[in-house]
C-alpha cells in the first residue's frame, strides 16, 4: 500500500489542531483560577474566540462566544411589544472557570430594556461522556400553576438521555437565583436575603453581564471530569420563564405553534448555545404542536447544542 507523503500527514495534524472548536466538541483541559464575585469582572482575563459560535480555552477559562441576533428560537420568536423586554434574551458569551472550592460562570447578554428581564438556564451533566442516565431530562422540574419559583418552572424543554443534567441552575434578573438537583429538588438559591445558601454568589456587573459562585459543595467538583453544559436564555416572569405566545402581545413573545393552549409546550427560550442558528432553531422546534400543555413527552429534545468542557486532574490556584 502507498504511503502518504509525511509534509501531508504534518498539514492534517496541524489542521485538526487549529480547526476552531463546535458546541458538543472537547476544547483541551481547563486548568482554571480563582475568581471573586463582586461585579467587578476585571479578573476574568481569558481572550474570547474571534470566530462566532466557537469555544476556546484561554488563560485558564473556557470562553463561549455566542452569534448576535440568533435570538429567534424556532426561527420565527419575537419579542414582547413591551420595551423592558426588547432583546433581553440575546446569549453573548458564556465563561466557565473553578478552582479548589468553587465553579465560577460568567454571563454575557445584550443590553436589555429593563434590568428584571433575562433569564438564564445552565444544566449541567457531570457525568459527561458516557456517564450515567439518570438526570434530569425535563430542565426545570415544577409546578407552573403554582406560580411559587421555589418549586421550580417547565420551560417545555427536554435533553436527550445522554445529556442528562444532574443540576439546573437558573438565574432570573441580575441577583436572583436556583439550583435544582437530578430528582428536581432545590438545593441553593439566592436573592440576597439571610435565608440565602451560603457560598451561592451571584453578581451583576452592568446588567447585561452576571458572574455566578457555585460551590463544590453543592455541584460537586470539577476536577479530572468531564462535564457537559446546556446553555438557554428566555425572558424572566416572576421568576418563571415567560411563555411563548402564537401571536406577540405586551408581555409575551410570539412565534410559537402550539395549537391547544397558549401555554402549550413550545420552548420559551429564544437561545441556545448551539454549533450555529440552523441546529438551534431545529432543536428547538423539535415540539408535538398539538399535544397538550405539560406533556413533558411532547416537548422538544436538545441533542447537540451543548458544551462539553475537560477539567484538568490538577489543582487550580487557591481561592481568593
Amino acid at each position: 500500500m502507498r504511503r502518504k507523503p509525511i509534509f501531508y500527514l504534518v498539514l492534517v495534524s496541524l489542521f485538526l489542531l487549529c480547526s476552531p472548536a463546535d458546541a458538543g466538541e472537547t476544547y483541551g483541559t481547563l486548568s482554571g483560577h480563582s475568581i471573586k464575585v463582586d461585579g467587578s469582572v476585571s479578573d476574568w482575563v481569558g481572550v474570547a474566540p474571534t470566530k462566532l459560535d466557537t469555544g476556546t480555552i484561554s488563560k485558564g477559562e473556557f470562553i463561549w462566544e455566542d452569534a448576535l441576533g440568533d435570538d429567534t428560537g424556532n426561527g420565527r420568536y419575537t419579542y414582547p411589544k413591551n420595551p423592558a423586554m426588547a432583546r433581553a434574551a440575546d446569549l453573548k458569551e458564556f465563561r466557565v472557570t473553578w478552582d479548589s472550592r468553587n465553579v465560577y460562570f460568567l454571563i454575557k447578554m445584550t443590553m436589555p430594556g429593563e434590568w428584571w428581564a433575562p433569564y438564564r438556564v445552565i444544566a449541567v451533566d457531570t457525568d459527561g461522556a458516557g456517564g450515567g442516565r439518570k438526570g434530569m431530562r425535563v430542565i426545570q422540574q415544577g409546578d407552573i400553576d403554582t406560580m411559587d419559583s421555589d418549586s421550580g418552572t417547565f420551560g417545555e424543554l427536554r435533553v436527550s438521555s445522554s445529556l442528562a443534567a444532574d443540576y439546573v441552575i437558573v438565574i432570573s434578573g441580575t441577583y436572583r437565583g436556583m439550583i435544582w438537583d437530578a430528582k428536581g429538588r432545590l438545593v441553593a438559591k439566592t436573592s440576597g436575603e439571610k435565608t440565602d445558601t451560603p457560598g451561592f454568589k451571584i453578581k451583576d456587573s452592568n446588567v447585561a453581564t452576571i458572574e455566578i459562585q457555585v460551590p463544590h459543595k453543592i455541584i460537586g467538583n470539577p476536577q479530572g471530569r468531564i462535564w457537559r453544559f446546556i446553555v438557554a436564555t428566555g425572558i424572566e416572569d416572576h421568576g418563571h420563564v415567560r411563555e411563548i405566545y402564537r401571536e406577540a402581545e405586551e408581555w409575551h413573545g410570539g412565534g410559537g405553534e402550539n395549537t391547544v393552549a397558549e401555554d402549550g409546550v413550545d420552548p420559551d427560550f429564544y437561545d441556545l448555545a448551539s454549533p450555529d442558528q440552523n441546529t438551534q432553531e431545529i432543536e428547538l422546534a423539535g415540539y408535538g404542536a398539538n399535544a397538550p400543555a405539560g406533556e413533558s413527552r411532547s416537548f422538544t429534545e436538545i441533542k447537540k447544542s451543548y458544551l462539553e468542557i475537560k477539567f484538568s486532574p490538577f489543582l487550580s490556584s487557591t481561592p481568593k
